[in-house]
């Protein structure tokens, strides 16, 4: 099966994307409590990303489409 069609690896391929444009964005930012917001919030979108792609690999023999 194709990774494109399972939901879950978009969202996590999109999440993962943003999480690293928005961790180098908080680098290059210069205010200390918008960078801190940026950084974190990437964090999690990161480990969003992860885990949305992990669930992805995750299949039963059965799941076919």
């Amino acid at each position: 099966m194709n990774k494109f069609f399972d939901l879950r690896f978009v969202i996590g391929a999109f999440f993962l994307i943003v999480g690293i444009l928005l961790l180098i964005y908080s680098f290059f930012n210069e205010t200390v409590a918008h960078a801190a917001v940026n950084r974190w919030s990437a964090i999690f979108f990161i480990v969003f990303a992860v885990v949305m792609i992990l669930l992805s690999f995750d299949k039963k023999p059965e799941d076919k489409l």
